[in-house]
Protein backbone atom coordinates (compact mmCIF):
# COMPACT_ATOMS: atom_id res chain seq x y z
CA UNK A 1 0.00 0.00 0.00
CA UNK A 2 1.45 3.38 -0.96
CA UNK A 3 1.08 6.59 1.01
CA UNK A 4 -1.69 7.81 -1.28
CA UNK A 5 -3.78 4.68 -0.68
CA UNK A 6 -3.30 4.95 3.09
CA UNK A 7 -4.85 8.41 3.26
CA UNK A 8 -8.53 8.74 4.15
CA UNK A 9 -10.68 9.59 1.16
CA UNK A 10 -11.88 13.20 1.30
CA UNK A 11 -14.80 12.31 -0.98
CA UNK A 12 -16.33 9.91 1.53
CA UNK A 13 -17.88 11.55 4.59
CA UNK A 14 -17.32 9.84 7.93
CA UNK A 15 -20.25 7.83 9.31
CA UNK A 16 -22.70 9.66 11.56
CA UNK A 17 -23.19 8.03 14.94
CA UNK A 18 -25.08 9.10 18.05
CA UNK A 19 -23.07 10.37 20.98
CA UNK A 20 -22.40 7.97 23.81
CA UNK A 21 -24.20 8.37 27.12
CA UNK A 22 -23.08 11.01 29.59
CA UNK A 23 -24.48 12.59 32.75
CA UNK A 24 -24.23 15.77 34.81
CA UNK A 25 -21.69 15.34 37.62
CA UNK A 26 -22.81 16.16 41.14
CA UNK A 27 -21.61 18.90 43.47
CA UNK A 28 -20.94 19.12 47.20
CA UNK A 29 -22.84 21.55 49.39
CA UNK A 30 -21.67 23.08 52.64
CA UNK A 31 -23.30 25.76 54.78
CA UNK A 32 -20.89 28.01 56.68
CA UNK A 33 -21.40 29.56 60.10
CA UNK A 34 -22.18 32.88 58.40
CA UNK A 35 -25.13 31.28 56.59
CA UNK A 36 -23.46 31.29 53.17
CA UNK A 37 -23.97 28.07 51.23
CA UNK A 38 -20.95 26.79 49.29
CA UNK A 39 -21.66 24.70 46.16
CA UNK A 40 -18.43 22.95 45.19
CA UNK A 41 -17.35 21.14 42.03
CA UNK A 42 -13.76 20.00 42.48
CA UNK A 43 -13.09 17.76 39.48
CA UNK A 44 -10.14 19.67 38.06
CA UNK A 45 -6.45 18.86 37.66
CA UNK A 46 -5.04 22.33 37.02
CA UNK A 47 -4.30 24.38 40.19
CA UNK A 48 -6.93 27.07 39.51
CA UNK A 49 -10.26 28.05 41.01
CA UNK A 50 -13.40 29.88 39.91
CA UNK A 51 -15.70 31.47 42.52
CA UNK A 52 -19.04 33.18 41.93
CA UNK A 53 -21.03 34.79 44.72
CA UNK A 54 -24.74 35.16 43.93
CA UNK A 55 -26.82 37.60 45.97
CA UNK A 56 -30.56 38.21 45.72
CA UNK A 57 -31.58 41.47 44.12
CA UNK A 58 -31.33 42.29 40.45
CA UNK A 59 -32.55 44.96 38.07
CA UNK A 60 -36.20 44.16 38.87
CA UNK A 61 -35.73 44.52 42.64
CA UNK A 62 -33.64 47.68 42.94
CA UNK A 63 -34.37 51.36 42.41
CA UNK A 64 -33.78 51.11 38.68
CA UNK A 65 -31.91 48.99 36.12
CA UNK A 66 -29.26 51.71 35.90
CA UNK A 67 -28.66 51.84 39.66
CA UNK A 68 -28.36 48.04 39.65
CA UNK A 69 -25.80 48.21 36.84
CA UNK A 70 -23.80 50.98 38.51
CA UNK A 71 -23.80 49.17 41.84
CA UNK A 72 -22.39 46.11 40.11
CA UNK A 73 -19.72 48.00 38.14
CA UNK A 74 -18.53 49.99 41.17
CA UNK A 75 -17.76 46.89 43.27
CA UNK A 76 -14.20 46.98 41.95
CA UNK A 77 -13.78 50.74 42.37
CA UNK A 78 -13.22 50.69 46.12
CA UNK A 79 -13.90 48.82 49.36
CA UNK A 80 -13.34 49.45 53.07
CA UNK A 81 -9.64 48.49 52.91
CA UNK A 82 -8.74 48.81 49.22
CA UNK A 83 -8.95 51.63 46.69
CA UNK A 84 -9.90 50.91 43.10
CA UNK A 85 -6.27 51.16 42.01
CA UNK A 86 -5.20 48.76 44.75
CA UNK A 87 -7.90 46.26 43.78
CA UNK A 88 -6.87 46.31 40.14
CA UNK A 89 -3.18 46.10 41.08
CA UNK A 90 -3.67 43.06 43.32
CA UNK A 91 -5.81 41.26 40.75
CA UNK A 92 -3.44 42.00 37.88
CA UNK A 93 -0.28 41.13 39.81
CA UNK A 94 -1.75 37.78 40.85
CA UNK A 95 -3.19 36.95 37.40
CA UNK A 96 -6.78 37.00 38.66
CA UNK A 97 -9.85 37.71 36.53
CA UNK A 98 -12.95 39.47 37.86
CA UNK A 99 -16.47 39.96 36.50
CA UNK A 100 -19.57 41.56 38.01
CA UNK A 101 -23.08 41.13 36.59
CA UNK A 102 -26.64 42.07 37.42
CA UNK A 103 -29.48 39.86 36.29
CA UNK A 104 -33.20 40.34 36.56
CA UNK A 105 -33.44 38.84 40.06
CA UNK A 106 -29.85 38.38 41.24
CA UNK A 107 -26.45 40.03 41.16
CA UNK A 108 -23.13 38.25 40.98
CA UNK A 109 -19.43 38.80 41.37
CA UNK A 110 -17.03 36.20 40.00
CA UNK A 111 -13.27 35.69 40.26
CA UNK A 112 -10.87 33.25 38.65
CA UNK A 113 -7.58 32.87 40.44
CA UNK A 114 -4.53 30.64 40.73
CA UNK A 115 -4.55 28.45 43.81
CA UNK A 116 -1.04 29.68 44.60
CA UNK A 117 -2.20 33.32 44.82
CA UNK A 118 -5.67 32.82 46.32
CA UNK A 119 -4.55 33.95 49.77
CA UNK A 120 -3.72 37.36 48.24
CA UNK A 121 -6.86 37.76 46.10
CA UNK A 122 -9.47 36.30 48.45
CA UNK A 123 -9.59 39.24 50.92
CA UNK A 124 -10.20 41.63 48.02
CA UNK A 125 -12.95 39.41 46.63
CA UNK A 126 -14.67 39.20 50.02
CA UNK A 127 -14.60 42.97 50.56
CA UNK A 128 -16.01 43.64 47.11
CA UNK A 129 -18.99 41.48 48.09
CA UNK A 130 -19.66 42.77 51.60
CA UNK A 131 -17.90 46.14 51.98
CA UNK A 132 -17.99 48.17 48.76
CA UNK A 133 -17.82 51.94 49.23
CA UNK A 134 -19.15 53.19 45.86
CA UNK A 135 -16.75 56.17 45.78
CA UNK A 136 -18.21 59.42 44.46
CA UNK A 137 -15.47 60.13 41.91
CA UNK A 138 -15.79 56.69 40.33
CA UNK A 139 -19.59 56.94 40.38
CA UNK A 140 -19.47 60.23 38.48
CA UNK A 141 -17.32 58.71 35.70
CA UNK A 142 -19.27 55.46 35.40
CA UNK A 143 -22.64 57.20 35.62
CA UNK A 144 -21.83 59.57 32.78
CA UNK A 145 -20.48 56.71 30.68
CA UNK A 146 -23.69 54.73 31.17
CA UNK A 147 -25.83 57.78 30.31
CA UNK A 148 -23.83 58.32 27.11
CA UNK A 149 -24.23 54.65 26.16
CA UNK A 150 -28.00 54.92 26.51
CA UNK A 151 -28.02 58.09 24.39
CA UNK A 152 -26.21 56.20 21.64
CA UNK A 153 -28.42 53.13 22.01
CA UNK A 154 -31.56 55.22 21.54
CA UNK A 155 -30.57 55.44 17.86
CA UNK A 156 -29.95 51.68 17.50
CA UNK A 157 -32.87 49.74 15.99
CA UNK A 158 -31.82 46.52 17.75
CA UNK A 159 -31.94 48.23 21.15
CA UNK A 160 -35.25 49.94 20.40
CA UNK A 161 -36.86 46.71 19.20
CA UNK A 162 -35.60 44.86 22.28
CA UNK A 163 -37.09 47.50 24.58
CA UNK A 164 -40.42 47.35 22.76
CA UNK A 165 -40.41 43.56 22.86
CA UNK A 166 -39.79 43.60 26.62
CA UNK A 167 -42.79 45.88 27.08
CA UNK A 168 -44.98 43.57 25.01
CA UNK A 169 -43.75 40.32 26.54
CA UNK A 170 -43.19 41.28 30.18
CA UNK A 171 -45.69 44.10 30.59
CA UNK A 172 -45.41 47.87 30.15
CA UNK A 173 -45.31 48.40 33.92
CA UNK A 174 -43.09 45.43 34.76
CA UNK A 175 -39.73 46.47 36.27
CA UNK A 176 -37.88 44.17 33.84
CA UNK A 177 -39.23 46.27 30.95
CA UNK A 178 -38.07 49.61 32.35
CA UNK A 179 -35.30 51.53 30.60
CA UNK A 180 -33.74 54.50 32.37
CA UNK A 181 -33.37 57.72 30.42
CA UNK A 182 -30.01 59.51 30.38
CA UNK A 183 -31.42 62.15 32.77
CA UNK A 184 -32.64 59.47 35.19
CA UNK A 185 -29.19 57.85 35.13
CA UNK A 186 -27.46 61.17 35.83
CA UNK A 187 -29.74 61.66 38.86
CA UNK A 188 -28.56 58.46 40.59
CA UNK A 189 -26.66 59.17 43.82
CA UNK A 190 -24.27 57.26 46.04
CA UNK A 191 -27.04 56.97 48.63
CA UNK A 192 -29.19 55.21 46.03
CA UNK A 193 -26.47 52.60 45.56
CA UNK A 194 -26.01 52.16 49.31
CA UNK A 195 -29.77 51.71 49.74
CA UNK A 196 -29.81 49.07 47.01
CA UNK A 197 -26.85 47.29 48.58
CA UNK A 198 -28.33 47.26 52.09
CA UNK A 199 -31.68 46.02 50.83
CA UNK A 200 -30.27 42.96 49.09
CA UNK A 201 -26.97 41.75 50.59
CA UNK A 202 -27.36 39.11 53.29
CA UNK A 203 -25.06 36.16 54.05
CA UNK A 204 -27.94 33.83 54.87
CA UNK A 205 -29.35 34.26 51.37
CA UNK A 206 -26.05 34.21 49.49
CA UNK A 207 -24.64 31.32 47.45
CA UNK A 208 -20.94 30.81 46.76
CA UNK A 209 -20.33 28.57 43.72
CA UNK A 210 -16.79 27.18 43.52
CA UNK A 211 -15.09 25.11 40.82
CA UNK A 212 -11.53 24.03 40.10
CA UNK A 213 -8.82 22.07 41.84
CA UNK A 214 -10.35 22.57 45.27
CA UNK A 215 -7.96 20.78 47.59
CA UNK A 216 -8.77 20.49 51.31
CA UNK A 217 -6.39 23.38 51.93
CA UNK A 218 -8.07 25.62 49.34
CA UNK A 219 -11.54 24.73 50.61
CA UNK A 220 -10.49 25.46 54.20
CA UNK A 221 -9.06 28.84 53.17
CA UNK A 222 -12.31 29.82 51.42
CA UNK A 223 -14.50 28.48 54.22
CA UNK A 224 -12.49 30.26 56.90
CA UNK A 225 -12.63 33.53 54.95
CA UNK A 226 -16.40 33.43 54.47
CA UNK A 227 -17.40 31.91 57.82
CA UNK A 228 -17.30 35.38 59.36
CA UNK A 229 -18.52 38.34 57.32
CA UNK A 230 -19.26 41.96 58.23
CA UNK A 231 -22.75 42.93 59.25
CA UNK A 232 -24.65 43.51 56.05
CA UNK A 233 -28.15 44.34 54.88
CA UNK A 234 -31.34 42.43 55.41
CA UNK A 235 -31.62 40.80 51.99
CA UNK A 236 -35.34 41.53 51.93
CA UNK A 237 -36.19 41.37 48.22
CA UNK A 238 -39.82 40.98 47.21
CA UNK A 239 -41.22 37.90 45.49
CA UNK A 240 -40.72 38.07 41.70
CA UNK A 241 -43.51 39.85 39.86
CA UNK A 242 -44.93 37.60 37.10
CA UNK A 243 -44.84 38.86 33.53
CA UNK A 244 -48.01 40.44 32.17
CA UNK A 245 -47.85 40.17 28.36
CA UNK A 246 -49.90 42.16 25.90
CA UNK A 247 -52.84 40.56 24.05
CA UNK A 248 -51.88 38.16 21.27
CA UNK A 249 -51.14 39.68 17.84
CA UNK A 250 -50.18 43.05 19.34
CA UNK A 251 -47.56 44.89 17.27
CA UNK A 252 -45.45 47.84 18.39
CA UNK A 253 -43.53 49.89 15.81
CA UNK A 254 -40.75 52.38 16.53
CA UNK A 255 -39.99 54.70 13.63
CA UNK A 256 -36.36 55.49 12.73
CA UNK A 257 -36.59 57.22 9.34
CA UNK A 258 -32.83 57.15 8.75
CA UNK A 259 -32.39 53.44 9.57
CA UNK A 260 -30.67 51.31 6.92
CA UNK A 261 -32.19 48.14 8.38
CA UNK A 262 -35.12 47.21 10.57
CA UNK A 263 -34.93 44.99 13.65
CA UNK A 264 -37.78 42.53 14.12
CA UNK A 265 -38.44 40.64 17.36
CA UNK A 266 -41.42 38.29 17.56
CA UNK A 267 -42.31 36.59 20.85
CA UNK A 268 -44.83 34.13 22.24
CA UNK A 269 -45.42 34.03 26.02
CA UNK A 270 -45.47 30.39 27.03
CA UNK A 271 -45.34 27.70 29.72
CA UNK A 272 -42.98 27.79 32.74
CA UNK A 273 -39.95 25.57 33.19
CA UNK A 274 -41.89 23.39 35.63
CA UNK A 275 -44.43 22.38 32.95
CA UNK A 276 -44.13 18.76 31.66
CA UNK A 277 -44.02 20.01 28.05
CA UNK A 278 -41.24 22.57 28.60
CA UNK A 279 -38.31 20.40 27.49
CA UNK A 280 -40.15 19.17 24.39
CA UNK A 281 -41.03 22.78 23.58
CA UNK A 282 -37.38 23.78 23.95
CA UNK A 283 -36.47 21.05 21.45
CA UNK A 284 -39.15 22.20 18.99
CA UNK A 285 -37.95 25.81 19.21
CA UNK A 286 -34.42 24.58 18.49
CA UNK A 287 -35.73 22.89 15.33
CA UNK A 288 -37.41 26.15 14.36
CA UNK A 289 -34.42 28.47 14.80
CA UNK A 290 -31.94 27.28 17.41
CA UNK A 291 -28.97 26.35 15.20
CA UNK A 292 -27.52 27.01 11.76
CA UNK A 293 -29.42 24.14 10.11
CA UNK A 294 -32.78 25.20 11.54
CA UNK A 295 -35.96 25.87 9.57
CA UNK A 296 -35.78 29.67 9.84
CA UNK A 297 -32.14 29.80 8.76
CA UNK A 298 -32.71 27.40 5.88
CA UNK A 299 -35.66 29.32 4.45
CA UNK A 300 -35.36 32.99 5.41
CA UNK A 301 -31.56 33.28 5.18
CA UNK A 302 -30.39 30.56 2.77
CA UNK A 303 -33.27 30.36 0.28
CA UNK A 304 -34.82 33.83 0.38
CA UNK A 305 -31.84 35.95 1.47
CA UNK A 306 -33.98 38.21 3.64
CA UNK A 307 -31.49 38.39 6.51
CA UNK A 308 -27.92 37.59 7.40
CA UNK A 309 -29.10 35.67 10.46
CA UNK A 310 -32.31 34.73 12.23
CA UNK A 311 -32.73 32.82 15.46
CA UNK A 312 -35.39 31.40 17.74
CA UNK A 313 -34.93 30.58 21.40
CA UNK A 314 -36.98 29.64 24.44
CA UNK A 315 -36.16 31.95 27.34
CA UNK A 316 -37.24 30.66 30.72
CA UNK A 317 -36.98 32.55 33.99
CA UNK A 318 -38.74 32.61 37.33
CA UNK A 319 -41.19 35.44 36.43
CA UNK A 320 -42.16 33.82 33.12
CA UNK A 321 -41.10 32.18 29.87
CA UNK A 322 -41.38 33.14 26.22
CA UNK A 323 -40.28 32.12 22.75
CA UNK A 324 -38.26 34.79 20.96
CA UNK A 325 -37.55 35.08 17.22
CA UNK A 326 -35.06 37.77 16.19
CA UNK A 327 -33.74 39.09 12.87
CA UNK A 328 -32.48 42.22 11.11
CA UNK A 329 -33.61 42.84 7.56
CA UNK A 330 -33.81 45.51 4.89
CA UNK A 331 -36.62 47.93 5.71
CA UNK A 332 -38.47 46.97 2.54
CA UNK A 333 -38.53 43.28 3.53
CA UNK A 334 -40.09 43.53 6.99
CA UNK A 335 -43.55 42.44 5.92
CA UNK A 336 -42.28 39.51 3.87
CA UNK A 337 -39.98 38.35 6.68
CA UNK A 338 -42.85 38.38 9.18
CA UNK A 339 -45.06 36.44 6.77
CA UNK A 340 -42.36 33.81 6.25
CA UNK A 341 -41.87 33.41 10.01
CA UNK A 342 -45.59 32.79 10.43
CA UNK A 343 -45.48 30.24 7.61
CA UNK A 344 -42.59 28.40 9.26
CA UNK A 345 -44.46 28.25 12.58
CA UNK A 346 -47.40 26.61 10.84
CA UNK A 347 -45.16 24.31 8.82
CA UNK A 348 -43.28 23.05 11.89
CA UNK A 349 -46.47 21.51 13.28
CA UNK A 350 -47.68 20.23 9.91
CA UNK A 351 -44.32 18.87 8.69
CA UNK A 352 -42.01 18.24 11.67
CA UNK A 353 -38.36 17.17 11.23
CA UNK A 354 -37.77 13.54 10.33
CA UNK A 355 -35.03 11.30 8.97
CA UNK A 356 -31.81 13.29 8.31
CA UNK A 357 -33.19 16.55 9.69
CA UNK A 358 -34.28 14.82 12.87
CA UNK A 359 -30.84 13.19 13.20
CA UNK A 360 -29.08 16.56 12.79
CA UNK A 361 -31.37 18.10 15.39
CA UNK A 362 -30.65 15.34 17.90
CA UNK A 363 -26.91 15.60 17.33
CA UNK A 364 -27.01 19.37 17.82
CA UNK A 365 -29.01 19.06 21.03
CA UNK A 366 -26.75 16.34 22.42
CA UNK A 367 -23.59 18.27 21.59
CA UNK A 368 -25.07 21.37 23.27
CA UNK A 369 -25.68 19.35 26.41
CA UNK A 370 -22.20 17.86 26.23
CA UNK A 371 -20.63 21.35 26.08
CA UNK A 372 -21.86 21.90 29.63
CA UNK A 373 -19.30 19.25 30.62
CA UNK A 374 -16.40 20.76 28.64
CA UNK A 375 -14.56 21.90 31.77
CA UNK A 376 -15.20 22.52 35.48
CA UNK A 377 -16.03 26.17 34.85
CA UNK A 378 -18.75 25.38 32.31
CA UNK A 379 -20.16 22.73 34.63
CA UNK A 380 -20.43 25.05 37.62
CA UNK A 381 -21.91 27.70 35.30
CA UNK A 382 -24.78 25.31 34.62
CA UNK A 383 -25.45 25.03 38.35
CA UNK A 384 -25.37 28.82 38.60
CA UNK A 385 -27.90 29.14 35.77
CA UNK A 386 -30.08 26.49 37.38
CA UNK A 387 -30.19 28.56 40.57
CA UNK A 388 -30.75 31.98 38.97
CA UNK A 389 -33.25 30.82 36.32
CA UNK A 390 -35.24 28.33 38.35
CA UNK A 391 -34.21 25.20 36.43
CA UNK A 392 -35.72 22.24 38.32
CA UNK A 393 -33.68 19.33 39.70
CA UNK A 394 -33.27 16.50 37.20
CA UNK A 395 -33.71 18.80 34.19
CA UNK A 396 -30.38 17.82 32.60
CA UNK A 397 -31.09 14.08 32.75
CA UNK A 398 -34.69 14.50 31.66
CA UNK A 399 -33.62 16.50 28.63
CA UNK A 400 -31.15 13.81 27.56
CA UNK A 401 -33.88 11.15 27.77
CA UNK A 402 -36.32 13.24 25.76
CA UNK A 403 -33.72 13.92 23.07
CA UNK A 404 -33.02 10.20 22.73
CA UNK A 405 -36.75 9.38 22.44
CA UNK A 406 -37.54 12.35 20.19
CA UNK A 407 -40.04 11.69 17.39
CA UNK A 408 -41.60 13.86 14.68
CA UNK A 409 -44.99 13.39 16.31
CA UNK A 410 -43.77 14.86 19.61
CA UNK A 411 -42.38 17.94 17.86
CA UNK A 412 -45.64 18.37 15.94
CA UNK A 413 -47.65 18.01 19.15
CA UNK A 414 -45.92 20.76 21.13
CA UNK A 415 -45.58 23.00 18.06
CA UNK A 416 -49.33 22.90 17.40
CA UNK A 417 -50.03 23.70 21.07
CA UNK A 418 -47.51 26.44 21.78
CA UNK A 419 -45.78 27.74 18.60
CA UNK A 420 -48.77 29.22 16.82
CA UNK A 421 -48.78 32.33 14.60
CA UNK A 422 -51.94 33.67 16.28
CA UNK A 423 -50.04 33.99 19.57
CA UNK A 424 -47.26 36.25 18.27
CA UNK A 425 -46.31 39.62 19.71
CA UNK A 426 -44.23 41.70 17.30
CA UNK A 427 -41.81 44.59 17.86
CA UNK A 428 -40.34 46.40 14.84
CA UNK A 429 -37.85 49.27 14.84
CA UNK A 430 -36.78 50.95 11.61
CA UNK A 431 -38.32 52.85 8.70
Amino acid sequence: MNNKDSLLSRTTPPPITMMSAFSLPGVRRRVLESGIEMIIYDKCVEPVNFMTYIAPGGSSDLKSPASAALGSILRREGTKSFSGDEINGILDYNSAWLKTETGELTSSIAMRSLNSTLAATLPVFKEMIFEPTFPEHALAVRREGLAKNIEVSMNDVDFLAACASDRLTKGHSHPAAKVDTPDEIRAITRNDLLDDFNSTISPSSGKLFIAGNISPEIESLIAETFSTVPSAGNGSTADPLPYSPAPALTTERISKPDALQSAVIMTIPTIPRSHPDYIALHIAVSALGGYFGSRLMGNIREELGLTYGISASLLGSIPGSYIQIYADTDCSNVGRLCDEVRNELTNLAANPPEKDELMRLKQYLLSSQARILDNPFSTISYYISAYTSGIPDGYFESKLKQIEKLTPDRIAEVSSKYIRPELLLTAIAGK
